[in-house]
């Protein structure tokens, strides 16, 4: 192993592909490879987990492994032993800092308990555009509202002693795109940029976080590419106007938003050279792709395309993270997220389940990526509660989604009469254009029916006779929603 090849794989953060430690991993750890990227599909249990993390970090010295633990809808740890905290939306809506900080401060001790350095989160997007995809993850659409609680999110889960990460520099709060299936653009001139669209990540950096995540958005008005490989933004903006100088990380580069521009090799290269520290390969980047990155690295120093000096810079600031002082022997409290769960819900009309069964009749929302292969809904835990379910699933792309859900009402109330329960469960149906037509033909022939939306509100459901509101998907929101419905509020 040469200088130079450790320090290009020290840039390098694939995900790890297996729930045991790989016999490719071993080999480019030994590399110098900076660490992984922990995602759903690598973990069974808070046992295995911890197993997984402590022959990881017995590999080599200061290997780094960090992981999508934002609370709310996107989790990697809730179900396997993390903590349940309702996600930044309802933070936001609840706007008390001081419940913010304590929610990241419980996310942070639960991963220190898993082993875990480095949390990618929070997400600080603005949530302008109500079709924005990344909605329920951001904190509201309020820049000023938006900034404090990045700044209290940061401090809470940085004193548990694990690294934060600020997403998605500048912001693609303005676009509906999802920057997994294409490149999202926004036009903002570098004034508007500068005076007040970055003040979320502006007030993450002056509460001390340690790494922002720069996310593939064009900037159209400073580059003609993502903000991932554009020198203008990441030295331009980040570094020069923001004075940044902790580690900056890329969004994954197997996201369309990038590799529709630059595949694998170039966009590493051009990412380090434009400002970037630390790369997320992405959720399926295994040895294969770490060898090719880690190669068009060294090639690009040897032919002079980048700088030397760049990498060491990179490493240098890389070794910083991780380091954090944690808490003697402080375990999560479960209770906290469960309180704060209750105190964002709102309960509307008549939501209570008038008997001991009940269809739930689901609106899936396109499934986000980010979210990985969390669950959601109340199917589960209204059984386990005693109640009877019944239980159907339709999508944008399900045959006949219209008639199946009529004829399953209508077979389910002559079956056990009239006034038998049917649950709506829908995630900020607003965004989806096919589920407003089958909400109004509900409405109209089944006005009885009780709604639950776990996303971002833009439905009136007024006519319903009730509706409840738990602004995101978490195991703490749905148990508070199942309360709700069963009275125990």
């Amino acid at each position: 192993m040469t200088e130079l090849s450790r320090l290009a794989h020290g840039v390098l953060f694939p995900a790890l592909g297996r729930r045991t430690v790989p016999r490719w991993a071993r080999a480019r750890v030994a590399e110098g490879l900076g660490g992984f990227v922990l995602f759903g599909k690598d973990i069974a249990s808070a046992e295995q987990l911890r197993e997984l993390t402590d022959g990881l970090h017995a590999l080599r010295d200061h290997v780094l492994l960090a992981v999508d633990e934002e609370g709310g809808d996107v989790n990697r740890l809730e179900a396997y032993g993390g903590t349940s905290v309702p996600g930044n939306h309802a933070l936001g809506r609840l706007d008390d800092p001081e419940l913010t900080r304590q929610a990241a401060h419980q996310i942070g001790l639960s991963l220190v308990e898993a082993g875990i350095d480095w949390d990618l989160a929070p997400a600080v997007d603005t949530a302008v555009n109500p079709l924005s995809p990344n909605g329920i993850r951001c904190f509201g659409a309020d820049r000023a509202l938006v900034a404090r609680h990045a700044a209290a999110w940061v401090e809470g889960l940085q004193a548990a002693g694990v690294s934060a990460c600020a997403k998605h520099f500048p912001g693609h709060g303005l676009s509906s795109t999802d920057a997994h299936l294409g490149t999202p653009t926004v036009d903002l001139s570098r004034q508007e940029l500068v005076d007040h669209y970055l003040d979320p990540f502006r007030a993450a950096v002056a509460a001390g976080v340690d790494s922002i995540m720069v996310s593939h958005v064009l900037l159209t008005q400073l580059d003609s590419v993502p903000a991932t490989i554009s020198p203008a933004v990441l030295t331009g903006l980040l570094r020069g106007e923001l004075g940044y100088d902790g580690v900056v990380i890329t969004d994954a580069l197997e996201m369309h938003g990038i590799s529709d521009v630059a595949k694998l090799p170039e966009a590493a290269v051009r990412a380090i050279a434009a400002g970037a520290d630390a790369l997320c390969l992405g959720a399926w980047a295994f040895g294969d792709d770490v060898d090719a990155a880690a190669a068009a690295l060294v090639t690009a120093v040897e032919d002079g395309t980048l700088p030397e000096e760049r990498l060491r810079e990179a490493n240098a600031r890389i070794a910083k993270l991780g380091t954090r002082r944690r808490p003697a022997k402080a375990a999560h409290d479960d209770s906290v997220g469960a309180r704060l769960a209750r105190q964002v819900l709102e309960v509307h009309g008549d939501p209570v389940l008038r008997g001991d069964r009940a269809l739930v009749v689901r609106l899936d929302p396109t499934h986000s990526p980010a979210q990985g292969g969390a669950a959601w809904g109340v199917e589960e835990p209204l059984r386990a509660a005693g109640v009877e379910v019944e239980a159907l699933s339709v999508a944008g792309d399900t045959y006949n989604a219209e008639g199946m859900i009529k004829a399953e009402i209508g077979l389910y109330l002559e079956e056990f009469g009239p006034g038998a329960d049917v649950v709506l469960l829908v995630r900020s149906p607003h965004r989806f254009p096919w589920q407003a037509p089958v909400l109004a033909e509900l409405l109209a022939r089944h006005p009885d029916c009780v709604v639950v939306d776990m996303g971002v509100p833009g439905t009136d459901f007024a006519g319903f006779r009730g509706w409840v509101r738990t602004f995101g998907a978490s195991r703490v929101c749905t148990a508070a929603a199942v309360d709700a419905l069963l009275a125990r509020r």
